[in-house]
């Protein structure tokens, strides 16, 4: 089979072939050596990416007899999270989440693992991961990973995935209940947009979440040779776990609705407080509306017209008025 190889060097396909008292690990550029590297008695995790070179993909599956259907599961990346179960592998589709700087840059990626009974292949879009405490465990030669099958160690990459969830919601609380603070303090300035952006946050955790439920649900009921029953208490155990992000998001949502309802109260009191202040002003300056137009009606017998006083007199009227008036409304504490 010919590969094409210009692109090898933008390449790195990340090898792992380890057994109970065996470890190695590579850094490879080319299938021709990851021929070389692999041990048909070892179990062997491949991780790779797309990264300059949309072609590797096809390129693995086509290596490892992966079927068509398979390939086009793993090729688009707009696929929902679900297992398939072929002949010579199970496929598993997931998305992994994940923030490099604050939740606001929430990170959707998607991860697709095919393994058999030797072999974990993942595939994932970008270069960075979550999966570095996985490796190190790996390195560890008693640990369950190097002893169980492989679909323990596939159990451990999706328990990492969805333990990623949990961080994100945490994250999503704090600033739900960061946003609530400064709302009901009124010390900073806090937008509508910025609510309803933590809403398209859990809005895309739960896309993601409720078919990776599905897809433990399956795998708990797989009858494939590749599920051993060693992993099944694992495994019902991630399920629990997507059951109570479920749950943990539901609750986020209604603290987002709820925050919703306090911000507009919130606006309404605001509104209510220039209403009342405009209401006020109004009200002082009836009485002086009144006066000001009983004598600009400019009749011709009116006494106070000619009077020397009159003005000064007016305006010393209009100062007390307005003062008793003002006087008497914050009595009543309406200001």
């Amino acid at each position: 089979m010919n590969f094409n190889s210009a692109s090898n060097t933008d390449r790195s396909l990340e090898l792992y072939v380890f057994g109970e008292n065996h470890f190695e690990k590579f850094h490879l550029r080319s299938i021709a050596e990851l021929k070389e590297k692999l041990h048909p008695e070892k179990k062997c995790w491949l991780n790779i990416h797309k990264r300059n070179d949309s072609t590797i993909f096809h390129e693995i599956c086509q290596h490892f007899e992966i079927h068509p259907v398979a390939f086009d599961d793993i090729d688009n990346l707009q696929q929902r999270p679900k297992l398939e179960d072929f002949d010579n592998f199970i496929l598993i589709v997931s998305k992994m989440l994940y923030t490099r700087s604050d939740i606001d840059q929430l990170e959707v990626e998607q991860v697709s693992i095919a393994f058999n009974k030797h072999l974990i292949i993942t595939f994932q879009e970008n270069e960075y991961d979550i999966f570095d405490p996985i490796r190190i465990r790996l390195e560890n030669p008693n640990g369950k990973m190097r002893k169980l099958a492989t679909d323990y160690f596939v159990y451990t990459l999706l328990d990492t995935i969805i333990d990623q969830y949990y961080i994100i919601l945490e994250l999503i609380s704090d600033q739900i209940e960061k946003l609530e603070d400064d709302i009901i303090s009124q010390d900073k300035k806090i937008e509508l947009a910025d609510i309803y952006r933590q809403r398209k946050t859990l809005q895309e955790i739960k896309k993601n979440i409720w078919p990776t439920r599905e897809l433990v649900s399956a795998w708990r009921k797989s009858d494939s040779s590749f599920v051993t029953k060693k992993t099944t208490p694992f495994v019902n155990d991630l399920y629990e776990n997507t059951v109570e992000i479920i749950e943990n998001l539901e609750m986020q949502r209604e603290s987002i609705t709820t925050l919703v309802e306090i911000f507009m109260t919130n606006i309404s009191l605001k509104q209510n407080e220039v209403m009342k202040t405009l209401t006020i002003i109004a009200t002082i300056f009836i009485p002086l509306t009144f006066i000001a137009g009983v004598y600009g009606m400019n009749f011709e017998y009116m006494p106070e017209l000619g009077w020397k006083y009159g003005y000064v007199t007016s305006w010393i009227f209009f100062i007390i008025v307005s003062l008793v008036m003002a006087i008497y409304f914050k009595r009543k504490k309406w200001f």
